[in-house]
């Protein structure tokens, strides 16, 4: 059974074993740094939102082995476990004075991400891009900590522009998800990445983010904040991508190592070893110049001084 087939057989395999009022539909869906995958979902009468379940790799199991049956039970057990019950009202997006108070900012990979980007408005930020989303307000638990991609689509029923867009969500972000400072201990608990005991004679490394842990990495875009850090370590300092909700702050007064190259491979290995795909932000690392003001890219072919 080819890949085509195997959707039109899992599809009737679903919906044998649910509602028959229910809906279900296979679309292609974008995520973020990864191949645009088919997802399937299965919206139940009465509700409005529903889970991707992404199907690429049930057809690997069912090329490994796996019955249709099997699969179809563990695709409706993912529904389950991860549907939203009842209505969420949506109706307020169309009218951007009201989408416009919850939009925010995030920070991707551009290279990553250009297929993407090519459908969703956004900003150059060095080798990265902001891009924005609308933070769901829910009274009820069940939307919680949800949110909308913003799209060409709703830059065109808004009739507004990029540039708009732009100052607007930077400025909610600052309201709505404020930035945090911290210091290397909290990456464990952010990541759950295995931390060694703190050696004293290390460098002393803080951690860049928000109150909600979670996407805040997009506070590397903000003069100010970066300005307050120089401020604080007297000098330069380095910004090391540990994933799309945070970035490590190293200052340079506390790296005795002159060879960047070190410091790549650390966040490299962090993505490779510890980071989700989805949540990636780069290898690259950046550097702030207090007498410029400015934050750039570091190569690695550069010593530092």
């Amino acid at each position: 059974m080819n890949y085509s087939q195997f959707l039109e057989m899992i599809t009737k395999e679903v919906r044998g074993r649910i509602d028959p009022q229910a809906s279900i539909h296979i679309s292609r869906i974008q995520k973020m740094n990864q191949p645009t995958e088919d997802g399937m979902t299965i919206l139940l009468p009465g509700e409005n939102t529903a889970p991707a379940i992404y199907l690429d790799s049930f057809y690997q199991e069912y090329l490994d082995g796996a019955s249709l049956p099997v699969l179809a039970e563990k695709i409706l057990t993912f529904h389950t476990e991860n549907r939203r019950t009842g209505i969420c009202d949506l109706s307020f997006y169309q009218e951007f004075e009201q989408a416009r108070k919850r939009l925010v900012c995030r920070l991707v990979n551009y290279e990553m991400n250009q297929q993407l980007l090519e459908h969703i408005p956004h900003r150059r930020f060095l080798d990265l891009a902001i891009v924005y989303y609308y933070e769901i307000e829910a009274n009820d638990s069940e939307f919680e900590h949800s949110s909308i991609l913003v799209r060409n689509t709703h830059m065109k029923m808004w009739d507004v522009d990029v540039s708009q867009l732009h100052a607007i969500a930077a400025s909610n972000t600052r309201v709505l998800l404020p930035h945090l400072i911290g210091t290397i201990d909290m990456l464990g608990d952010i990541t759950q990445i295995p931390l060694p005991p703190r050696d004293p004679d290390a460098p002393r490394i803080y951690i860049l983010t928000n109150k909600q842990l979670c996407y805040g990495a997009v506070n590397i875009i903000y003069d100010d904040i970066l300005r307050s850090l120089s401020d604080k370590f007297g000098g330069d300092f380095f910004v090391l991508p540990s994933s799309i909700h945070e970035c490590l702050i190293l200052p340079i007064c506390s790296w005795n190592d002159k060879d960047p190259q070190k410091l790549q491979s650390i966040v490299s290995e962090i993505n490779q070893k510890y980071v989700p795909t989805e949540e990636i932000l780069g290898d690259n690392i950046y550097r702030y110049s207090r007498t410029m003001g400015t934050l750039c890219l570091v190569s690695c072919a550069q010593v530092i001084l």
